[in-house]
């Protein structure tokens, strides 16, 4: 190598610029001469020497020069994706961490604390009273296998029950009464449940001691996991930006300090070209920044990297506008699933 063009490159690598320059005027023209004579391969990005200058060096030699192999090594500084032979893959121990790409702004709960609420292990309900009615909300939305499952439960319950008829008894225990009592039977079980006022009046008088509670927490249950599965809906549908994601799953590896150990993994495919775009994008907005802490070999991960790119405005948050309440033909739908876990 020429004398000179040594000394070029021993100042470049040693991070003392002053010189150079003075004599090529900016970054870019100390790279654009060194590509010229080929220089470039004695320079690495990622040295401490040059930290200062590391995202500008990488958007010339990514944005620039499209160099594939530089673009590998930035790959490589981020320690949650994972290359196979289909494309690229996110790989994180919380599915909750995905909430970091998620809007956090607002007074109140935001569209970040309610997907990390979703995606996390905890459970969570939302709401806490959600009917006051639970013969409307519940029974009249029953499906007929668990109507029929409901008239056993009452008919085990209330078999051979003497109930005594008087003024304020229902008018169907009037029809259905003998001697001034009534008796639930195959025969009249259904038109009980189907009368609200007979079938409220075995609750109020605690003839069907744990019915009451079990509706309550049919329908809050059923309510909650309505409303989340539309924010669940929601953040996976944005999370589409970035991700395939039907392509996520979990996957139980040996962590790397003791491989007879297994931990539980969550693994989601990028869309094409994502991993690439994104990792230019973030050299070319963030390399006038001049601020080392935004270096690949900092940022240590593609989720830090965005949160800081979405942090200073140049890629926006994934957003949604909370639903105020669930859809009623999906609370309706979970009602009937989880009616058998109770009654």
């Amino acid at each position: 190598m020429d004398e000179l063009l040594q000394e070029y490159i021993d100042e470049f690598n040693s991070g003392e610029f002053e010189d150079l320059f003075g004599i090529f005027g900016s970054m870019e023209q100390i790279l654009t001469f060194f590509h010229k004579q080929n220089l470039l391969q004695y320079i690495d990005p990622f040295d401490d020497n040059l930290s200062d200058y590391q995202l500008e060096i990488l958007n010339y030699l990514l944005n620039v020069l499209n160099d594939r192999e530089i673009l590998k090594y930035c790959i490589a500084q981020l320690n949650d994706i994972e290359i196979k032979d289909d494309g690229y893959y996110l790989v994180i121990t919380d599915k909750e961490d995905l909430a970091e790409l998620f809007d956090n702004s607002g007074r109140n709960l935001t569209a970040r604390d309610y997907v990390k609420a979703i995606f996390g292990e905890d459970n969570w309900e939302h709401y806490s009273n959600t009917t006051d009615d639970v013969y409307r909300d519940v029974i009249e939305e029953l499906n007929p296998e668990n109507i029929e499952r409901l008239k056993q439960h009452m008919l085990d319950v209330l078999t051979n029950w003497k109930i005594e008829v008087d003024d304020s008894s229902p008018d169907l225990f009037n029809n259905y009464s003998e001697e001034g009592i009534f008796y639930l039977t195959p025969e009249n079980v259904g038109d009980v449940i189907g009368d609200e006022e007979s079938f409220m009046y075995l609750l109020d008088n605690d003839y069907l001691p744990d019915v009451t509670g079990d509706l309550y927490n049919i329908h809050s249950d059923a309510y909650n996991n309505a409303y989340e599965t539309e924010i669940y809906n929601d953040a996976m549908s944005e999370l589409e930006t970035f991700f395939d994601v039907k392509s996520g799953k979990w996957d139980s590896r040996p962590t790397s300090h003791n491989p007879d150990k297994l931990i539980e993994t969550y693994i989601i495919k990028f869309k094409p070209n994502e991993v690439v775009n994104s990792i230019k994008k973030f050299v070319a907005d963030t390399s006038n920044w001049g601020y080392y802490a935004n270096n690949l070999d900092y940022v240590t991960s593609w989720l830090n990297m965005m949160n800081t790119f979405m942090d200073n405005g140049d890629e926006p948050w994934l957003d949604f506008r909370m639903p105020d309440y669930p859809d009623s033909g999906l609370v309706d739908k979970y009602i009937n699933e989880i009616f058998p876990d109770y009654i």
